[in-house]
């Protein structure tokens, strides 16, 4: 069963969490238990394979990633770094010890895996092409926490260390050493986070993190998911995406496994932007009827102000941040990306990540027919910022 992301989150970010061990957002990852495992070569590219020792997966392993290099690159000049965060939900253990929805996302991801997100021909095509000289970055996700914990002891995880410790969930710190090692390793000027689904909304989260930690991103590109705590409860209270998953057992554990700052409602990222606490330009993309979203079906949308209106389960998740970016203005440097985007005949809207694939036409009038190279011309303004 494919988690729907957000309204998952939604379902579980209402509920308050004790801040215990938790570091402050700002605070850095763990670099001193990094080593490298691996090397390989593809087209062109060097694709570098570490492991992160001071942290572990929800059932087996550590924490990994993959730094790519073009092949007679300059190892000492200074390059932007491009973040891939790839998704696969959220997940928790039920008081039986049982991975839920299922161990997807749980144990070491390996090279190949990280590799993949690197080497797609969508978005990361035009990066890796790109006359900037781009390196490439791809972070972990073993812990299924939405890139987002931080020291929290993993509840009813059966699965101790080699030391006979509870295991904690460790995304954000475990993506924050990953960018810190590959910026100490090579000089390096802006960096982008680049998620999709569930490392969609973790990116949104991770940029924050670093901006408190004095090493903001030049940009995020959010790819398919947001945190809308608000739409998910009405989404799931009108039967729209009524996923028993997503209920009360679920509800109660998961938030246990984020920061306590990215689990409190107060801190979606809409409210973020609107208040200016996150002030990292951001690329917002979403395909209106999006499956892992609940499509376009019809649901009564609450707003930030109180009020209702109809709109698709997709379009109503991220209609705040849209209104968010929005009320910017026309000078904002973030961008919002509406499309519809489809993989097959069927033309719903519904492809998941459209991001990661190539030779795909839009048919929103409200954005590019090349998404792509929309998505890029908004990179290259970033890069020219001040």
């Amino acid at each position: 069963m494919r988690p729907k992301l957000a309204l998952l989150v939604a379902l579980v970010a209402a509920f308050s969490i004790a801040a215990g061990a938790s570091p402050p957002l700002s605070g850095p990852g763990n670099t001193t238990q990094i080593s490298l495992v691996s090397s390989a070569t593809v087209s062109g590219w060097k694709y570098d394979f570490y492991r992160n020792g001071a942290y572990t997966c929800s059932i087996s392993g550590f924490q990994t990633f993959v730094i790519g290099t073009k092949v007679g690159s300059s190892a000492t000049a200074t390059k932007p770094l491009w973040v891939w965060m790839h998704g696969g939900g959220v997940g928790y253990f039920d008081p039986n010890g049982i991975p839920r929805p299922n161990s997807s996302q749980m144990t070491e991801n390996n090279a190949a895996t990280l590799q993949a997100g690197l080497t797609n021909a969508g978005l990361l095509a035009k990066v890796r092409a790109d006359a900037a000289g781009f390196r490439t970055l791809a972070v972990s996700y073993c812990d299924r926490d939405l890139h987002s914990g931080a020291n929290q002891v993993d509840p009813n995880n059966p699965h101790l260390t080699e030391a006979g410790t509870p295991r904690k969930t460790n995304g954000l710190l475990a993506t924050k050493a990953a960018i810190q090692f590959t910026q100490a390793k090579y000089p390096t000027a802006k960096m982008f986070l680049h998620g999709g689904s569930a490392g969609s909304a973790g990116a949104y989260y991770v940029a924050w993190a670093l901006q408190q930690q004095g090493i903001a991103p030049a940009g995020v590109v959010g790819d398919a998911s947001v945190v809308n705590s608000e739409q998910g409860s009405a989404a799931y209270t009108q039967g729209v995406c009524a996923n028993p998953g997503y209920g009360p057992e679920g509800s109660t554990i998961i938030p246990q496994r984020l920061h306590p700052a990215i689990a409190n409602t107060a801190n979606e990222v809409d409210k973020l932007v609107r208040s200016s606490r996150l002030t990292v330009p951001l690329m917002h993309i979403w395909n209106h009827g999006d499956t892992n979203t609940c499509g376009n079906r019809p649901m009564t949308c609450p707003l930030r102000n109180g009020t209702t209106i109809t709109l698709g389960a997709t379009d109503c998740n991220h209609q705040p941040l849209q209104a968010a970016i929005a009320a910017q203005g026309a000078t904002s440097r973030s961008k919002n990306l509406p499309l519809c985007v489809d993989a097959d005949a069927v033309k719903d809207c519904s492809l998941h990540v459209v991001t990661t694939h190539a030779g795909l036409t839009n048919t929103d009038p409200a954005s590019p027919a090349d998404y792509l190279n929309a998505s890029m011309i908004w990179v290259h303004n970033r890069l020219t910022d001040p």
